[in-house]
C-alpha cells in the first residue's frame, strides 16, 4: 500500500485527514512567503505557486469537511493569490524561453528580441509590484487565523 504523501494514518477520520493535507500544504505555501515577496528567490516563488495550487487541490477534496460559507470564502482567497503568484511565474519562464531564444537568433533579430525581452521584463515587474501587494495584504490580514479556525471547526467531523 502506497504511503501518505502527508503522513496520514490509515484510520484517520476523513475531517483528520482534511486537517493534516491542508494544514502541510498551507505551511509549504506561507513557508516561502518570505523568498517570494524578496523576489530574490524564483525558486521560492516557483515553490510557492506549487504549494498554493496543492492547497487548493487538497480544498477540493475535503471541501465537505469543513462549513461552507467560512470555507468559500478562504478557497476565493487562496485562489487569487494562486492566480497572483502565476502571473509572475508563467513571466519567469516566458522570460527565460525568449531569452534562449535570442541566443539563436540573427543579429537583425536580435533587435526586436530585445525589445520584446524589455517589455517583458517591465510587464513582469508591474506583475510582480501587484504580486507583493497581494502577499504583505495577505500575511497581515486574519488568514491564517481564520484557516485556524476553519480546521478546528472541521475537526469536529464532515459537514453536508
Amino acid at each position: 500500500m502506497a504511503k501518505s504523501a502527508y503522513d496520514i494514518a490509515a484510520d484517520a477520520t476523513y475531517a483528520q485527514a482534511a486537517h493534516t493535507a491542508i494544514r502541510h500544504q498551507l505551511h509549504e505555501m506561507m513557508d516561502n512567503l518570505p523568498g517570494t515577496r524578496a523576489g530574490d528567490d524564483i525558486e521560492a516563488l516557483h515553490d510557492m505557486r506549487v504549494a498554493s495550487r496543492r492547497l487548493r487541490a487538497a480544498l477540493s477534496v475535503f471541501a465537505a469537511a469543513f462549513p461552507p460559507k467560512p470555507f468559500r470564502a478562504l478557497e476565493k482567497r487562496v485562489a487569487r493569490i494562486t492566480d497572483a503568484l502565476g502571473v509572475v511565474r508563467d513571466a519567469d519562464v516566458l522570460i527565460e524561453f525568449v531569452t534562449q531564444a535570442r541566443d539563436a537568433a540573427s543579429e537583425s533579430e536580435r533587435v526586436g528580441v530585445d525589445a520584446f525581452l524589455e517589455h517583458l521584463t517591465n510587464q513582469r515587474e508591474q506583475d510582480r509590484v501587484a504580486l507583493v501587494k497581494a502577499l504583505n495584504k495577505l500575511e497581515n490580514s486574519s488568514f491564517l487565523k481564520d484557516f485556524d479556525a476553519l480546521l478546528d471547526q472541521g475537526e469536529g467531523g464532515a459537514h453536508g
